[in-house]
């Protein structure tokens, strides 16, 4: 459950200001945790996200916000949602450069081909 939760944070801090759906954040969820050897039940996903989300927006200060008729957000309000897209943005920037760095630095294959006189 903890990691639903995590993911959860996750996905509304990519989806940004304009927030998500349940159904949306729910298919996220679901497709984040399937694997070639297991898969959860997408029903079970789908109220753990919405019990989650209700729970977490009743306050004005609370993680997240009803935008609209099931459509959350991370709430602007909100000092830990703040860090959190902070956060999220820091990393997202990171990863970029990271990106940038690899493809600067990466250079063509000098290697000899073994296969090259076979053909």
């Amino acid at each position: 459950m903890a990691t639903y939760d995590e993911q959860i944070i996750t996905i509304l801090a990519r989806a940004g200001k304009r927030g998500m759906s349940v159904k949306k954040i729910s298919m996220q969820l679901y497709n984040l945790n399937c694997t070639l050897f297991s898969t959860p039940d997408f029903d079970e996903i789908h109220k753990c996200v919405q019990q989650f989300l209700f729970r977490n927006s009743k306050k004005s200060q609370s993680l997240f916000c009803r935008e609209a008729w099931g459509q959350y957000k991370l709430n602007p309000n909100s000092a830990r949602a703040q860090q959190l897209v902070l956060k999220f943005a820091e990393t997202h920037e990171e990863k970029e450069e990271e990106k940038e760095d690899d493809s600067r630095n990466s250079s063509p294959d000098m290697s000899l081909s073994l296969f090259d006189e076979l053909f």
